[in-house]
């Protein structure tokens, strides 16, 4: 293109030069600055609102905005004060002209998008990295991904950031990610909203963290996938850490955690269910995100390798008994349809199992292991706990996140749901012993947290009441939780089916305001659809959870109750008031 004869360019200052009529490019704008025989050139919007950078001021080879000091190195494009960098453009001057190639390099423009994205997480500017996104989305369109659009590559940078720089392995951010990405692809939420409230969550535990160093341990790898649990046991982390990458690489993410992590998180309650979650997670991401897999399955085994079992504590004694009792197990055959299949149905008294997982930690992990010994199938038992836990949520007592001297939030009965929902997604291909720990495990989780159920029966108006002249999203936004419980009792299952759709950008982006809060209201509201979707059984108890969990204001800082515990801690040694 070009710009016209050098001398039309003054020494050191901005000058803004636009194609010429006909030459196809008449919306592009680029401002220039003459530097003796050469001439830089940039795009003249500044990119970070969009202000003519023609406009702006030039000393010692730096271009100033002038109207938010952003500052850009005419001899790169490079940032040097503010956030993204500006596109620069070589310039010849021929004959005395000056000529600028518009051509795009589009490997190292996508480098360079990539590189913004990571910048702005690394500084915690969501807004920034999403501008980065959508630059990056318009170079690289034939990679767009249904219900993504142009943000497909620039999502999959934060799947491939979170994992690298989670200090302790994976997160609730990478967990927020794959669900907002689900929804998004379903048309629910908008994939632009989606990037902003992920970017958010995944940045925010690791502002100004480098990613983590790859190290590559020489250990032995013969029995590769049951030396994984090995290493996890004795705390070899980067041994384990080590071994499923090389994992990853030869077989792939799939088949490495099939053979080595789900085995290991069966027999365990990690983290209050987040390694079974977060597991389930990584895997969504994985099949999404496939670049990043070996990340994502480094970053979940990291993150299993610091976890506290909950069945190695006092308090889990019975659960933990009964997960081993699983392994002297042996699976009743199989019945054939016509025989036996009905019969077991038929046999499987759903609403007296539940009631006794809902009884307590005893009664729910005896009624799973008689059931067991009966040859039940230990997904419909991992489903009729995910009912117990849907109903133990719906009941869950407010008064308990009003108590100073009580460290218990309704997030702690959210991970029974979710704990439940990821257990049945990682049973597929694998043995019984596998699902019945998971089942096992699920059944005393949710028993355990029955001191979480309210002792009193909010008033509900009646149906007629609640569904006159008012929609179940209306009363969602409006935070009144009785009369959204009222209109969810009275849908269909194809009105509960379309009440997950219109709740969803609610869960999303105005339910909660800290990351980890919304991270885990999408993530139960996603368990409890997927919970009543795949329940042959289903009813309204799903969707009532849902909303009794979701509408309702939290306090998201409980500044009394820190400082009471702590006082109270320093005074007599004692911790606060648990659920078990």
């Amino acid at each position: 293109m070009d710009l016209g004869p050098l001398v039309s360019f003054p020494e050191g200052s901005p000058v803004l030069r636009k194609p010429t009529a006909g030459s196809g490019a008449t919306s592009r704008r680029f401002v220039c600055v003459r530097s003796g025989d050469a001439v830089h050139a940039l795009d003249d919007r500044c990119p970070h609102q969009g202000y003519p950078l023609s406009q702006g001021s030039v000393r010692d080879g730096v271009l100033t905005c002038e109207w938010h000091n952003w500052k850009f190195d005419l001899k790169t494009g490079g940032c040097l004060f503010g956030g993204e960098p500006v596109r620069r453009y070589p310039t010849r001057v021929v004959e005395g002209r000056v000529h600028l190639d518009t051509t795009l390099d589009v490997s190292r423009e996508s480098e360079r998008f990539v590189a913004g994205i990571r910048a702005a997480l690394l500084d915690d500017d969501p807004a920034r990295a999403l501008r980065e996104a959508l630059r990056l989305g318009a170079l690289t369109q034939a990679r767009r991904g249904r219900g993504l659009g142009d943000l497909k590559d620039g999502l999959g940078v934060l799947a491939l950031d979170g994992a690298e720089r989670a200090q302790w392995g994976f997160d609730h951010g990478l967990a927020l990610l794959a669900d907002t990405c689900t929804w998004a692809s379903r048309g629910w939420i908008d994939a632009a909203e989606a990037f902003v409230a992920a970017a958010a969550a995944v940045a925010e535990p690791s502002r100004n963290r480098s990613p983590r160093p790859v190290i590559a341990h020489d250990v032995d790898r013969a029995d590769e996938p049951n030396a994984v649990a090995e290493d996890l046991i004795a705390e070899r982390r980067e041994d384990a850490e080590s071994r499923v990458r090389h994992l990853v690489r030869t077989r792939g993410a799939l088949a490495t955690a099939r053979a080595a992590l789900v085995p290991y998180v069966s027999r365990r309650l990690l983290d209050y269910g987040h390694g079974t979650i977060f597991l389930a997670k990584a895997l969504e991401l994985e099949a999404r995100f496939p670049r990043a897999a070996e990340a994502l399955m480094a970053a979940v085994t990291l993150q299993l390798a610091w976890a506290t079992d909950e069945l190695a504590l006092p308090p889990f004694t019975t659960t933990r008994e009964a997960v081993v009792a699983v392994d002297g197990l042996a699976p009743s055959p199989r019945p054939s349809p016509s025989k036996g299949a009905g019969r077991r149905a038929r046999d499987f008294d759903r609403p007296a199992y539940e009631a006794a997982v809902l009884e307590g930690e005893r009664a729910g992990v005896d009624a799973t292991l008689a059931a067991l010994r009966e040859g039940g199938d230990p997904v419909a038992l991992l489903r009729a706990i995910g009912h117990a836990a849907a109903v133990r949520l719906a009941r869950f007592d407010r008064a308990w996140e009003e108590r100073t001297d009580a460290e218990v939030g309704v997030l702690d009965v959210t991970h029974a749901v979710t704990f439940v929902d990821a257990a049945i997604a990682l049973s597929t291909a694998q043995p019984f012993d596998v699902v019945a720990r998971f089942a096992v495990a699920g059944a005393g989780f949710v028993g355990k947290l029955r001191k979480a159920d309210t002792a009193t029966v909010e008033s509900s108006p009646s149906a007629r009441d609640a569904s006159a002249g008012a929609s179940l999203i209306d009363a969602v936004r409006a935070r009144d939780v009785v009369r959204a419980r009222s209109i969810a009792d009275t849908l269909d299952a194809e009105g509960r089916r379309t009440a997950y759709r219109d709740i969803a950008p609610f869960a999303a982006f105005e339910a909660a305001v800290r990351p980890i809060f919304y991270a885990h209201t999408v993530k139960t509201t996603e368990a409890l659809r997927r919970l009543e979707e795949n329940d042959p059984q289903a009813d309204g108890v799903y969707l009532r959870a849902c909303v009794s969990y979701v509408v309702p204001r939290r306090r998201e800082r409980a500044f009394a109750r820190t400082a009471a515990i702590a006082r109270s801690f320093l005074a007599n040694g004692r911790p606060p008031v648990g659920l078990y």
